[in-house]
């Protein structure tokens, strides 16, 4: 189904690069007329200044699988095939074949293909025009040369590309006819695949892959090699590897971080134009929006049920591609997993109070270790692929696909992610919504226990570890208003103190807390002279304290997730209600909170 999915996107997309070519810098093109006469010298395309341009400019060329063997490409190729140049090192024999062979194939391709650039090219190599080319002084063996003719690229003419279709099939083709396991009809078979695809698309690929390959005996049934066993047709091969390649390097349609395993792409077949990666990426809020609504709506929701969402998950062993992942559903049931998603895994921040959504690789950036700011400067997030990031090496496609598939997380997820919280000492919203997620997912949490998990504050959620957190976020505000009032510095606030270790065991952090709690306490109502805030605070904790028959001991995984749930959206609510207050929107027994800057760090990093 795969292939045939490769196919049908081919044949309904216009994005696909053209049967046997691909994308390459072409660092210098030579103009000339319909005559075959130069309009001038070799002209460098290369800019150093464009990281896009740095070796010439990016154009459509014929591809070529090279060996040992001799194979030009069709009116772009090195210096030593097109002019027969020298470079340091090479053997004057093999490249006199080169160019002889080069210039085989434009005589050949203006006899198939009279209009056109080709009759005008073999008019150049005809009159001797390329012996008076001579390489530039910075030419070096693997710059590619393009003709122009008239100021048209000639290796994108049409010509071109039926010329070299034909002249490419048949270097692949095996010279057997059969049935194709594609599309099912009777047609020339090939004998490898026609294309492979470049390494930078294929995470952990040395060499460009290709997708079936059997080229020993050994790899293949019967002892047989090459495709044999696997039928494929020219024309179902051709449009399943430009697919694919396509897919793979449209980062529209595909996506990868660095030090992950595998690259995902995926497309849409049938007509919708729903865009699952910019509904959990993006997160537009009008596509979120209309996403939501979507099932109120009758048409929308016909078409989203005749169109499949397809994707592939790939990786690289060598020169092979290793398809990790294949799927294909209707979109219906796609933004159904989506809704799902963000129903599961939205959160409030606790300094805005905004309850958000959190893109997908945001999410694995922050499963990574935290690196702090020196001298109170904003942290960073270890890079993807750096050394010491510990983060597992399949996160990111894990998370999409339970995103888009609503898919099981990694089993280990929510252990790692309360380990990074305690080491790191960081909890901000997209690691409170990893841990919202894990834990609203997590396979034995009854049902009613899960609706209880809600994105902000639920003050009828009585579970003792999610209290006792609750407790701690009011202790560490405690502590901080009152330095604060007293306008003493705090070096090290109860939170970054005991954090670590009130996830572990929370009655060891609160029973030892309350002596603290109650010296603050009496500060605030004596020294300080602030006694109404000190009835607030009392008030408060008693409140808790009230929920608990027992402060929960050593705690088990999904407790220390409910503490650090509850820890941080006591923390929001709290600021909330400042803000309101602030406002003159809802009235708070709570002090108020001086204008600080809001926690930052480098969320950025590398992009997906």
């Amino acid at each position: 189904m795969l292939l045939q999915r490769l196919v049908e996107f081919a044949d309904t997309s216009m994005d696909v690069i053209p049967p046997f070519y691909s994308r390459k810098p072409v660092r210098w093109s030579l103009d000339i007329d319909a005559n075959g006469v130069p309009q001038g010298g070799l002209v460098d395309t290369a800019n150093t200044d464009d990281p896009n341009a740095r070796f010439g400019k990016s154009r459509l060329v014929p591809a070529v699988t090279r060996t040992v063997g001799i194979s030009p490409a069709l009116a772009v190729d090195t210096g030593e095939y097109v002019f027969g140049w020298l470079s340091e090192g090479a053997k004057p024999e093999r490249v006199a074949k080169q160019y002889a062979a080069f210039r085989a194939l434009i005589a050949e391709w203006a006899v198939a293909e009279s209009d056109g650039p080709a009759p005008a090219i073999a008019a150049f190599y005809r009159d001797g025009h390329a012996d008076k080319v001579l390489p530039p002084a910075d030419w070096s063996r693997g710059d590619l040369v393009g003709f122009w003719v008239d100021g048209v690229y000639a290796a994108k003419a049409v010509g071109a590309l039926r010329f070299w279709a034909g002249v490419a099939g048949d270097r692949k083709g095996s010279g057997r006819t059969g049935l194709c396991l594609v599309c099912g009809r009777v047609q020339p078979l090939l004998h490898t695949m026609p294309q492979q695809i470049p390494r930078r698309w294929v995470p952990g690929a040395t060499q460009s892959a290709s997708l079936v390959s059997m080229n020993e005996a050994t790899h293949g049934y019967e002892l047989q090699k090459f495709l044999t066993h696997t039928p494929i047709c020219a024309d179902c091969g051709l449009k399943i590897m430009t697919a694919l390649t396509a897919l793979l390097s449209d980062p529209r349609h595909s996506t990868s971080l660095s030090g992950q395993n595998a690259r995902l792409a995926w497309w849409v077949l049938g007509g919708s134009t729903f865009d699952p990666w910019a509904a959990v990426e993006q997160l537009d809020p009008s596509h979120i929006q209309k996403l939501v609504a979507g099932p109120a709506g009758g048409a929308e929701a016909s078409l989203d049920e005749v169109s499949r969402y397809c994707s592939v998950t790939v990786g690289g062993n060598v020169a092979r591609v290793v398809v990790r992942d294949w799927v294909e559903q209707p979109i219906s049931r796609v933004k159904d997993d989506i809704r799902a998603w963000f129903d599961d895994h939205r959160i409030v921040d606790a300094w805005t109070g905004e309850v958000a959504a959190i893109r997908v690789s945001q999410l694995a950036r922050v499963a990574g270790r935290f690196e702090a700011g020196r001298n109170g400067g904003p942290g960073t997030w270890t890079k993807f692929g750096a050394s010491g990031e510990h983060r597992p090496p399949d996160l990111f496609h894990r998370l999409l696909s339970a995103a888009l598939l609503r898919r099981p997380l990694p089993p280990k997820l929510l252990n790692h992610v309360i380990n990074r919280i305690r080491i790191d000492g960081r909890l901000d919203p997209a690691r409170a919504a990893l841990i919202r997620l894990a834990l609203r997912r997590y396979p034995t949490l009854p049902e009613h226990e899960r609706e209880r998990l809600t994105p902000t504050l639920n003050v009828a959620h009585k579970q003792p570890a999610y209290v006792a957190g609750r407790i701690f976020a009011v202790m560490d505000d405690l502590q901080r208003t009152v330095f604060r009032v007293a306008d003493q510095q705090l070096n090290t606030t109860f939170a970054e103190r005991y954090f670590g270790r009130a996830i572990d065991n929370p009655q060891v952090v609160i029973v030892s807390g309350r002596r603290n709690v109650q010296a603050w306490l009496k500060r605030l109502r004596g020294p300080l002279r602030r006694p109404g805030w000190s009835d607030a605070y009392e008030r408060r904790l008693d409140d808790l304290f009230v929920q608990l028959d027992v402060i929960p001991g050593a705690a088990v995984l999904t407790d220390k997730a409910q503490f650090i749930l509850g820890y941080h959206q006591q923390r929001a609510e709290m600021r909330t209600e400042r803000l309101a207050a602030a406002a003159n929107k809802k009235k708070t027994d709570l002090p108020p909170e001086p204008d600080d800057v809001a926690p930052t760090a480098d969320d950025e990093g590398d992009d997906a």
